[in-house]
């Protein structure tokens, strides 16, 4: 583990020197609270009911940001190819990456939240802790597969568009679970079927990022 602790530590020290990437993924997600608050007129009801939706457009679309960034910054430096001849396994070198986006992700994650409980006057409650597990969850699918991903299309010329096109669609069941899950929190829900939905995106997550693992040589060796 000490290539992946070590990745993670380059890329937390570049993310904490410049803040590019939490700062405009930042200011991203707060246009999109804005521009919904005030733009619409609806009712509270309303609102509640899309409010999940925003959370997590908010939370994917700068994620990809964040991931574009990741890999983007490495081939601009010259280091994906010193990472290709590094003597460790490519699954190292994948967690590393996997921590360091999902690490960026989630502190921003942290930071937004609270401005969308004030946008969207939520009542916060000891029922609305269990946000963090499906956040997490939720963050981690997403990040385990789009690190990957990302490593492919860097090599690519239109590297943001093919990323979309690869990890929407793999990626759209545990980003609708997620909205589902968030939905019912906040609308103080939470049913017998919430557990089983939970389970069921921590079951892709474990897949995806074992897949990832696994595969994550081949695309170092191309």
């Amino acid at each position: 583990m000490r290539a992946a602790l070590a990745i993670l530590k380059k890329d937390l020290q570049m993310e904490f020197r410049s803040k590019e990437s939490i700062l405009a993924m930042w200011i991203f997600s707060l246009l999109i609270f804005v521009i919904f608050n005030f733009t619409f007129e609806v009712s509270r009801l309303v609102m509640l009911e899309i409010a999940p939706g925003l959370l997590w457009v908010a939370f994917i679309f700068s994620g990809m940001f964040g991931l574009n960034h990741s890999f983007a910054i490495e081939k601009e430096n010259g280091n994906l190819r010193s990472m290709a001849l590094m003597p460790v396994d490519g699954g190292q070198i994948y967690i590393g990456k996997f921590l360091s986006v999902t690490s960026i992700m989630l502190m921003f994650e942290i930071l937004i939240f609270p401005i969308f409980v004030i946008f969207y006057d939520l009542q916060l409650s000891l029922q609305m802790l269990m946000l963090i597990p499906v956040i997490l969850a939720g963050t981690i699918g997403f990040t385990s597969l789009g690190t990957i991903l990302s490593a492919v299309s860097v090599h690519t010329r239109n590297q943001q568009i093919l990323l979309s096109l690869l990890l929407w669609p793999l990626v759209s069941p545990i980003v609708i679970w997620s909205v589902n899950l968030t939905g019912v929190i906040i609308n103080g829900e939470i049913t017998a079927s919430f557990y089983p939905l939970l389970i069921r995106v921590v079951a892709f997550d474990v897949i995806f990022f074992t897949l990832a693992y696994m595969l994550f040589d081949f695309i170092l060796e191309d």
